[in-house]
């Protein structure tokens, strides 16, 4: 019976070994441990960034500034006889609002404007071409150098929706025709201020 209750410890002993040895204990070993600075390398040296080349630098001529526009106009639908209208320094509309015909109240939003970098790269082309060209005419030259005189719009009011094109006749004059209701066609002139 001593003999068996020895054998029972013996293998009570060597399971529990293997158990820890699963469990991830450290295995006794005679050997001694790595050292960190020998196991991970050493960081390399931090890479100093250069400065982009000057031909990666985003065009910046000027920035583009939106400003309130006292406008008038005449009509059927949804062109304002009085209100506002909101440009960018290019002639460019980017909303519109005011009293139209018959209808109460109305705002307009345009569609197709070009953008910033577009704009900046007609600007240096006309100012490279034309270094002398004033400051009244540098909105009318950019449009003729972009190409885009026109642009989609869709209008709301109290009573009317609309939409159409509308078309920048100068820097103080606009043109539109859509469709809409209650009127089926809509047309106006205004004149900004």
């Amino acid at each position: 019976m001593k003999l068996s209750k020895y054998i029972f410890m013996v293998l009570v002993l060597m399971f529990s070994l293997q158990a820890s040895a699963f469990a991830g204990a450290p295995a006794p070993t005679t050997e001694r441990p790595i050292p960190v600075e020998k196991v991970t390398p050493a960081p390399a040296p931090a890479r100093v960034s250069q400065p982009a080349p000057e031909t990666a630098k985003p065009l910046i001529v000027n920035s583009i500034e939106v400003s309130k526009h006292f406008t008038c106009g005449l009509g059927l639908g949804g062109s304002p006889l009085i209100g506002f209208v909101e440009k960018d320094n290019y002639g460019y509309p980017r909303t519109e609002y005011g009293l139209i015909s018959g209808i109460g109240f109305g705002m307009t939003w345009f569609k197709g404007n070009p953008s910033q970098y577009d704009i900046n790269a007609a600007v240096k082309s006309v100012k490279t071409r034309n270094p002398d060209i004033s400051d009244a005419d540098l909105p009318s030259a950019v449009r003729t150098e972009l190409g885009v005189n026109s642009m989609t719009y869709v209008g709301l009011g109290i009573l009317n929706a609309e939409m159409g094109t509308e078309w920048i006749l100068s820097d103080n004059v606009r043109t539109r025709l859509g469709i809409g209701l209650p009127t089926l066609v809509s047309f106006g002139i205004n004149f900004d201020f």
